[in-house]
């Protein structure tokens, strides 16, 4: 289904931005929204500024930006926080609609390292939530979530899964919330 209308949607991201590349991917193809902004803590990946400069050529990238300004966000009806690694301003979220991809089904496992501690914990089951941000860390009301069955005993294999079932479903997910 298309979006009569085309939200406008930023991404705040951290590391390498696969999931984002993924998100640049399909939504090239099926066109559901508009990217407005790419902002990262630290330099982003050349394989995202070799797509959007291909792609996408009038998305506002900025990299390194140690604090979020307001500005950065003109237009843009949804911040996706897709693997950024910073607690969000208040000033952002309460301006904002920001939502944020939390790599385990929350209330279980905030913060980091959340394959280590599953493991550590024989949990049954790892996935992802996308939930909208509060003021606390990982607490805001669930969007949405993916589960799958753990089968291995290795975190780095349970990190490959976890990203693969990301990469999976997160775009339709996304697509899903802008359409509510």
């Amino acid at each position: 289904m298309k979006l009569n209308n085309y939200k406008k949607v930023s991404f705040l991201i951290s590391g390498s931005g696969s999931n984002l590349l993924e998100i640049l991917k399909k939504n090239h193809n099926n066109k559901d929204f508009k990217i407005i902004t790419i902002i990262s803590n630290n330099n982003i990946s050349t394989k995202i500024k070799s797509y959007l400069g291909k792609f996408y050529k009038n998305v506002l990238l900025r990299e390194c930006q140690r604090t979020l300004q307001k500005k950065n966000f003109y237009d843009t009806d949804v911040v996706f926080s897709v693997g950024y690694m910073k607690v969000i301003e208040k000033s952002i979220i309460e301006n904002f609609d920001v939502i944020n991809l939390h790599p385990s089904i929350l209330p279980n496992y905030k913060g980091l390292m959340t394959q280590k501690r599953m493991l550590i914990n024989n949990e049954k089951y790892y996935g992802f939530t996308i939930h909208k941000v509060s003021p606390e860390l990982d607490d805001g009301q669930t969007i949405s979530n993916k589960t799958k069955k753990i089968n291995t005993k290795n975190e780095l294999e349970l990190m490959k899964k976890h990203k693969s079932l990301e990469h999976q479903f997160v775009y339709k997910q996304l697509v899903n919330y802008l359409l509510n």
